[in-house]
């Protein structure tokens, strides 16, 4: 009985012990587990922090480097065992830092690593806190990034930055950046010279249109059109200088955006003033030689070469239209006393003076020709034989009454002699209607000169010869 109990006793004993054994065993299972899991994942964590281009430090919560990846290593130049227990800050060159950014948990520095050769490489280091579950901190984990490259380019950027400075500040164009409503943001020397004015005072105008345009609607009609096809090009603009005179330029702009995206207008200009004077200037020299084609250089009157052209011209509408006009030669009498007695340039001013007389006389259409000497002709569009005559008659009073070369002190009584024909009464083309008035002058001439002599009329003037048909 005894030996029974023992042996169900002995038994339970067994039974459990098995139990115990197998929950021990699956402990230990899951341990084996866990631990091939942690190797997995400190395997897999190895391959990502040393497969990574930067830099890693595992620190612990005095700085003392624990792990360290192996781009770190290349970087520097050191073996594994030759930085572990350093302290973080052995690795770089603390007069170097430069914080970007600092907290409780974070921090962001630019450092100048010392490899093993005493090279110094630029690295962003950027530092976290480690802390464990209770909130405990454990220790560090810190990244290096090379910023050589980075470094490179913005050196690049700098030098570029410079050059750009140094062709704004140098340029001989005028260079300027200014808003849409025509506040300037930068102005370069040389627009400041061009318009007269110092950089700060451009900078702080406030009316641009109405202080440097002339014309302020030129400036709105310049943006109109930069709006609306994006810029402009070679475009002329007068402008006001400082001290109220005109510059004219060949502007160049367009629309752009400033580095936070806010539109701008940028834009070169040129000084185009000595240019645009020389072409001014050749305008009036071309404007003078087309004036001196058909003007006569000493008493401004129409030339000879205009006259031909004239009357032709005139010939054909007065047929055409069936309209008379008339002409009237003109020679001063005894001029050659003037010259010989006061000499060629008081005759010359003499001649000019008459000239005036002939056009106060008479009015557009009609015109004075210098004929040659102390000759002149004048031509009447639309006169018959009795409007010429009256006109001659008038031309010849002012004659009489005038007194030439007061202003050199001298008084002067001229008299004058006059011959008319008419087309198509006299003649119908021109060749004959210029021989007509002539000889009709030529007339007054034999007959003692001061006079008025018409073809195909008989008239007796004033101080004249009898007038003939001829």
């Amino acid at each position: 009985m005894n030996a029974t109990r023992q042996t169900e006793a002995l038994q339970r004993r067994i039974r459990h012990l098995e139990k115990q054994v197998a929950g021990l065993q699956a402990v230990l299972a899951r341990k084996d587990r866990s631990e091939q899991d942690l190797v997995r994942a400190e395997a897999r964590f190895r391959q990502i922090i040393d497969s990574t281009s930067e830099g890693f430090v595992l620190l612990d919560p005095g700085f003392l480097i624990t792990d360290v990846n192996r781009s770190l290593l290349k970087i520097l130049g050191y073996r594994r065992e030759e930085i572990i227990g350093l302290e973080v800050s052995q690795l770089y060159d603390d007069g170097t830092r430069d914080f970007h950014f600092a907290s409780r948990e974070h921090l962001s520095i630019e450092v100048q690593l010392l490899t093993r050769h005493g090279e110094k490489v630029p690295f962003l280091f950027n530092r976290s806190v480690l802390r464990n579950s209770a909130g405990i901190l454990t220790g560090y984990v810190g990244f290096f990034t090379n910023l050589t490259e980075l470094k490179i380019i913005e050196h690049e950027k700098q030098k570029i930055q410079q050059r750009y400075r140094d062709i704004y500040e140098n340029a001989v164009q005028g260079m300027f950046q200014c808003s849409p409503s025509g506040r300037y943001i930068s102005v370069n020397p040389a627009y400041a010279r061009m318009l007269g004015y110092r950089p700060e005072e451009l900078l702080a105008m406030k009316d641009v249109a109405n202080t440097l345009y002339f014309d302020p609607r030129e400036r709105q009609r310049n943006l109109d059109t930069v709006n609306r096809v994006g810029e402009i090009r070679d475009r002329e603009v007068k402008l006001r200088r400082k001290d109220g005179t005109a510059i004219w330029v060949i502007a160049y702009a367009r629309k752009g955006t400033d580095e936070k995206g806010r539109p701008i207008i940028e834009g070169i200009m040129v000084d185009h003033t000595e240019r645009k004077k020389a072409q001014e200037k050749l305008k009036k020299s071309e404007a003078r030689f087309r004036y001196l084609a058909i003007h006569d250089n000493l008493t401004g009157l129409y030339n000879t070469r205009y006259l031909y052209q004239a009357l032709e011209k005139l010939s054909r509408q007065s047929r055409k239209s069936k309209t008379p006009f008339s002409l009237i030669f003109m020679d001063i009498d005894n001029f050659k006393r003037v010259v010989d007695t006061h000499g060629h340039l008081k005759g010359s001013r003499t001649l000019q003076q008459v000239a005036g007389t002939i056009r106060e006389t008479i009015r557009e259409p009609a015109f004075g020709v210098s004929y040659g000497g102390d000759e002149f002709v004048i031509v009447l569009p639309g006169m018959d034989k009795d409007r010429a005559l009256q006109q001659t008659r008038d031309l010849r009073r002012r004659i009489l009454e005038s007194v030439y070369l007061v202003d050199a002190g001298l008084n002067i009584k001229l008299t004058a002699s006059f011959g008319i024909a008419t087309f198509p009464d006299d003649a119908d083309e021109v060749k004959g209607l210029l021989a007509l008035a002539d000889q009709a002058l030529f007339r007054v001439k034999e007959g003692g000169k001061d006079g008025i002599f018409a073809t195909l009329e008989l008239e007796q003037e004033a101080l004249s010869v009898p007038e003939t048909s001829i």
